[in-house]
């Protein structure tokens, strides 16, 4: 009877932790059945445009195709993605970015597989609220994060390997409103990596290689991974 109160337990444990993610995630329930006028649900996708059945684009090795332009208003909110590359490194060599309203240098800027919480250029299934990868080996990236922009949106990507991606298929759906909400921000990401140079005396992993030179109160010589200006989150 101990072990069924615990399983008991266990289950009404999670379903409340669901109850509650659900309701941050989603916000209230009735919601759902509100009209949101005068806003309007679009998809652009890797459909054949000449009315085939060849529903995904081709990627030459060293190019970058364009899978989003849309000008005016909107939200994007939701991204779907799988690709058929041979390259090992795929995830890795496959380069996402994202414009806003016009600018130049983009406010998204990552590998695809890092985007979607692949890391190491790995395939593998995950799931949370905001991004997913699976049904089978992490084959199809998802990503729910809302993305608005006021003038326009374009989403580009490289391929930044020696080998052609043979098939790259895409969902970006899209909300079209005649304006946005003043506090409503751009969607930001940056992915970086960069070998950092040793201390002069070698590495020191919490004292097992030399002794401690204890506290550091000042940040001297600490690696400085983000440094932003400006309203945000």
């Amino acid at each position: 009877m101990r072990t069924t109160g615990t399983f008991l337990a266990a289950i009404f444990l999670l379903a409340t932790f669901s109850a509650v993610l659900e309701a941050q995630v989603f916000g209230d329930l009735k919601d759902l059945a509100r009209i949101r006028n005068p806003a309007r649900s679009k998809r652009i996708s890797s459909y054949d445009r000449t009315g085939g059945g060849t529903d995904y684009l081709k990627i030459p090795a060293g190019k970058v195709s364009e899978i989003f332009n849309v000008k005016g208003t909107g939200i994007i909110t939701h991204i779907w993605i799988t690709v058929n590359h041979r390259d090992p490194l795929s995830r890795r060599n496959l380069i996402l970015r994202m414009y806003w309203d016009g600018e130049s240098e983009p406010s998204v800027l990552a590998p695809l597989g890092d985007f979607f919480g692949q890391g190491w250029g790995e395939f593998y299934n995950y799931a949370t609220p905001f991004l997913s990868a699976g049904p089978e080996s992490g084959r199809a990236l998802v990503c729910y994060f809302p993305m608005p922009f006021a003038t326009g949106a374009r989403i580009t990507v490289e391929n930044d390997s020696d080998t052609d991606v043979k098939s790259f298929y895409y969902y970006v759906d899209y909300e079209e409103h005649p304006k946005l909400e003043a506090d409503l921000g751009r969607f930001h990401a940056w992915w970086n990596h960069q070998a950092t140079p040793a201390d002069p005396e070698g590495e020191n992993e919490w004292g097992s290689v030399r002794p401690d030179e204890g506290a550091n109160t000042t940040g001297e010589g600490n690696y400085v991974f983000m440094e932003a200006t400006g309203s945000g989150h």
